[in-house]
């Protein structure tokens, strides 16, 4: 049995060490996120070989030993100067690979092929636990890497919600939220197929990866409607992937999502009433934390 690595503990830490390469992107990023408003961070928008997904950067060599972070929107670190990603890599020494997406789920890096090259040769690779909502499975299609985005449901679907008119939605979460309030009993049932298609994919994610593997589970009890993040993912759940992981490091970061701690992150005016959902500076300290010392204990340093 795995142990789950719990210890959360907040600690300041200085700016990141990165090596810095120029990004193939034409933008320069400057205080622009993905709808092209002013946020107040550069992020330094940057790609990895031929996939057309973009991360944060600056971009990292990957010419010699480095070390992977893949995840959503809690690895990205939006709003956020000094994410955990960059915190990780200043305390171990090592060059480490922000390969966060805003609103990414599995499927992002699933069926990205030039994405998972750069995952097949990371030495360790740090999976966040991401939301079981955001992927494809019998009842819906999500899109390939913006997978909040509802494409299209099944006929299976249908016959599941006969009296829902999908066309109104855009979003997974939107959608499940409205299907939840027709009928939690129908809703149990699809809820179940996420589960079951969560741990499906992830089993592939990992079996894909030859180098150390930690999952990362950054928990955050407060509900938004449809529960605790991440969403309709269970402990039973990541203990199914055990035989595949070298480590699981949990972090509960419920309490450093105050309204004290939202306020020390860069967010611009239009953004301030969803900052919330976004991971605090104190959070990403907090799981640095952890990460650090599980990251030192799978290659055999001293915590």
């Amino acid at each position: 049995m795995l142990k789950i690595i719990s210890e959360c503990r907040v600690q300041p830490f200085g700016k990141p060490w990165m090596q810095q390469l120029p990004s193939d992107d034409e933008s320069d990023g400057i205080g622009m996120n993905f709808d092209g408003q002013d946020t107040g961070l550069d992020y330094y928008p940057c790609t990895y070989g031929k996939s057309r997904t973009m991360f944060r950067g600056p971009r990292v060599s990957l010419d010699g030993p480095y070390t992977v972070v893949i995840g959503s929107c809690e690895v990205y670190g939006r709003y956020v100067e000094d994410p955990f990603t960059d915190q990780l890599a200043e305390r171990t020494g090592r060059r480490v690979v922000n390969l966060g997406v805003i609103n990414g789920g599995i499927d992002t890096f699933v069926k990205d092929e030039a994405i998972m090259q750069i995952i097949g040769g990371a030495e360790t690779v740090v999976i966040q636990a991401m939301g079981a909502q955001n992927l494809s499975n019998r009842y819906y299609t999500v899109h390939p890497r913006r997978n909040d985005r509802f494409l299209k449901h099944s006929t299976t679907m249908t016959n599941l919600y006969r009296d829902v008119d999908f066309s109104d939605f855009s979003f997974t979460r939107h959608m499940l939220s409205s299907l939840r309030e027709v009928s939690q009993n129908r809703f149990r049932i699809l809820q179940l197929e996420l589960e079951i298609a969560w741990v499906a994919r992830m089993t592939v994610l990992l079996s894909r990866i030859k180098g150390n593997r930690i999952l990362l589970w950054i928990e955050d009890e407060t509900d938004r409607g449809l529960g605790a993040e991440p969403l309709f993912v269970t402990v039973d759940m990541m203990q199914q992937l055990e035989a595949a992981l070298d480590k699981i490091v949990h972090c509960n970061v419920t309490d450093a999502m105050t309204e004290a701690q939202t306020a020390q992150m860069v967010v611009p005016q239009a953004d301030l009433a969803r900052a919330n959902q976004f991971l605090t500076p104190a959070a990403h300290e907090r799981v640095a934390e952890n990460l650090v010392r599980a990251v030192r204990r799978v290659d055999g340093m001293a915590a």
